[in-house]
């Protein structure tokens, strides 16, 4: 088992990107519940690395497989769950949220601390999250997949929290790993905004990125205009 805070034993592509976890990735719960404040200043750094602000009212949290794994250990250490079954079903369960070369995963939550304000505002929001978008000048939007497991989960019961998966075609790739700035927005009409994403973020959630086999930046892949 491991005991440090780089998962290194799940299945890897052939360059190098992890791609799931198993359970030889995890530490098991006695010995988690020792030493799971070890490593939180450089999780938590970690983390604010790979988190964006979209709007007043949403963060995205990027996710890779050092997150998924931190969040698959609490659940454990909470749960007090320590047989293989156990860990087996939760690296099973939080699978979806790791990216696979081709895309960036990201936990959205919608932040409204006032309980009026989220009644009022959180069947917009919720909607909204289906409407989030990554851009780069001279390519089309990568528009989210949000919340497979259940797409239509705001209509009856609006979230906080939704899952969302950006597929990044191989230009849109191919220019992010060439050093092409990018934006976060979001199209819908109750939540119009659009934000430049820090080049440092960029650089981080590059390192979820597979190269194309055979693409080349596009000439038109400028540099986006980070707006505000």
């Amino acid at each position: 088992m491991r005991s440090d805070t780089t998962p290194t034993a799940g299945s890897r592509r052939g360059d190098g990107l992890l791609t799931r976890l198993t359970v030889a990735d995890l530490m098991p719960w006695p010995a988690y519940r020792t030493a799971r404040h070890a490593g939180r200043q450089s999780l938590i750094e970690h983390r604010r690395e790979r988190s964006v602000a979209l709007g007043p009212c949403m963060r995205l949290q990027f996710e890779d497989a050092l997150t998924i794994r931190h969040q698959i250990q609490e659940v454990l250490h909470i749960e007090r769950s320590a047989g293989l079954d156990a860990m087996q079903h939760e690296i099973d369960t939080y699978a979806p949220l790791l990216p696979d070369g081709t895309n960036w995963k990201a936990t959205l939550m919608i932040e409204l601390p006032d309980a009026a304000q989220r009644r009022r505002e959180l069947p917009a929001l919720s909607e909204a999250a289906h409407h989030v978008y990554v851009d780069i000048a001279g390519l089309p939007r990568s528009i989210a997949h949000a919340n497979e497991d259940q797409a239509d989960r705001h209509l009856g019961r609006p979230s906080g929290v939704h899952f969302l998966r950006f597929q990044l075609p191989p230009g849109a790739r191919c220019a992010l790993l060439s050093g092409a700035a990018a934006n976060l927005g979001c199209a819908h009409e109750r939540y119009a905004f659009r934000h430049g994403i820090a080049a440092t973020t960029i650089e981080r959630l590059c390192g979820d990125l597979a190269p194309p086999l055979s693409a080349s930046a596009p000439s038109a892949a400028a540099p986006a205009a980070p707006m505000n």
